[in-house]
């Protein structure tokens, strides 16, 4: 999804969008509340956060997501394929999932 600055939004921003309907009203008051807590964390922040990061305000908000899954991407992203975290691999050699692509 993208603002109308056309920039892409972050999770923050998405988290907020989502939880809004068409008028501008949170769909309840746990939404509400969760959205302004975000919102203060990212007038305090300094990093962008429109990259998808392992530390983002949205995790420190809710808490971290479970292990194995990347909070607002959908279905079948992995922290390991979005954060291109390194695997050691058995003999001293190691697999990069950056881009899809392994090296040895």
């Amino acid at each position: 999804m993208m603002a109308e600055t056309g920039q892409w939004l972050g999770q923050a921003q998405m988290y907020i969008a989502t939880h809004k309907n068409q008028d501008g009203v949170y769909f309840n008051e746990v939404a509400k509340e969760i959205s302004k807590q975000i919102e203060s964390s990212l007038s305090q922040s300094t990093i962008d956060e429109s990259q998808v990061s392992p530390n983002n305000i949205v995790d420190k908000v809710l808490g971290q997501e479970h292990s194995g899954r990347v909070r607002g991407l959908g279905l079948g992203f992995v922290s390991g394929k979005v954060f291109q975290q390194v695997r050691p691999r058995l003999g001293g050699t190691s697999a990069s999932s950056s881009g899809g692509s392994y090296s040895f």
